[in-house]
């Protein structure tokens, strides 16, 4: 299962960007999203230039939220676009080599984003994150299911994942999950155990 931490380096008043990243590479995690929405163009660029030798010495690919131009021209893998962004179809024309990751709540705009040419998906929330309580209804392990099950692109699972629901998620057969607070918080023994219990969960599931 792929496993993709989100950026926001406002968890840590005493940390940055920069170091929040090394977090994660250290980690070992698969893929990486940058989305700091306060940062200027500028600043995105640079920090995708200075972490990007990092991460592919470890095999990680990096994406930027929102810009392809940004992700392109720094020489990140990829852009992860919102729900209602331009046409996933009008991005790959321009670029090509990029990895396109589209945002979506429901199954019917995961069939949107796959009509579109998305690479991946992720579905969100599935279950109530810290950061929106309140604002969106969660989906849920079922519906999660569902959309693998209708799906033909891979689906990854975002909102509130935490240690208690991770091997639940994992059972579904999701293509990996995604989290801001999970990675954040998690320190690098913790995870590698994780890993392992959700392998093995998997494993057994086939059984």
């Amino acid at each position: 299962m792929l496993f993709y931490a989100i950026s926001d380096r406002s968890l840590d008043k005493n940390s940055s960007l920069y170091l929040q990243l090394k977090k994660y590479i250290s980690l070992g995690v698969n893929w990486i999203l940058i989305r700091e929405k306060d940062l200027n163009d500028k600043q995105i660029y640079l920090n995708v230039l200075r972490i990007a030798p990092y991460a592919r010495e470890k095999n990680i690919k990096l994406f930027v939220s929102g810009r392809a131009d940004i992700a392109y021209l720094s020489g990140a893998d990829g852009v992860h676009l919102p729900s209602d962004s331009i046409l996933v179809s009008e991005v790959k024309k321009k670029f090509k080599k990029l990895i396109v990751v589209k945002s979506c709540h429901s199954v019917g705009e995961i069939k949107r984003a796959e009509k579109e040419g998305a690479d991946a998906v992720t579905l969100s929330p599935i279950f109530e994150p810290q950061s929106k309580k309140g604002l969106l209804k969660p989906a849920g392990i079922e519906y999660l299911i569902k959309a693998i099950a209708t799906s033909k692109i891979p689906v990854i699972a975002l909102g509130g994942i935490s240690e208690k629901n991770i091997l639940s998620v994992s059972r579904t057969g999701v293509y990996g999950i995604a989290a801001v607070n999970f990675f954040n918080e998690i320190d690098r023994r913790k995870f590698h155990k994780i890993k392992e219990i959700v392998k093995e969960g998997r494993i057994n599931e086939k059984k």
